[in-house]
């Protein structure tokens, strides 16, 4: 340890959070559930790793738009983050793992609040889709 953190180990920093007030979700599909296993499985073949989040009975992935340009960085501290994507299905009930063929799927059982927001509000789009 240096001389410097020792001394700084003592000063109290403030702590701040800065948490989001809007998601923006700039393309969105939904797919079957054996659909979007088979679609997880063709991404996980290019070398992109894949791990689904399950909430209030829906299974869905997404891939947010890095902050690495300084009109995001202003966004994001603004309260709003971007979702390139998001691919969602359909699945009542939990299930930790996809099977396809010889490929299985991590299924995380979220305790995210945001990500139970996203899929309350993907819940609502199969609901509109199916009536």
């Amino acid at each position: 340890m240096t001389m410097l953190s020792r001394r700084r180990e003592g000063v109290p920093i403030k702590i701040s959070y800065l948490p989001i007030k809007e998601l923006i979700i700039l393309e969105m599909a939904r797919y079957g559930l054996q659909e979007l296993a088979e679609t997880c499985v063709l991404v996980m073949e290019a070398g992109r790793p894949v791990i689904l989040n399950w909430a209030e009975g829906v299974v869905f992935h997404h891939n947010p738009l890095p902050v690495n340009t300084k009109e995001l960085m202003e966004e994001r501290l603004k309260g709003r983050i971007y979702w390139a994507n998001v691919l969602y299905a359909s699945m009542p009930e939990y299930s930790p793992v996809l099977k396809v063929r010889t490929r299985e799927i991590p299924v995380l059982l979220t305790p995210n609040p945001i990500l139970k927001q996203v899929a309350r509000w993907l819940k609502e789009r199969l609901s509109e889709e199916a009536g």
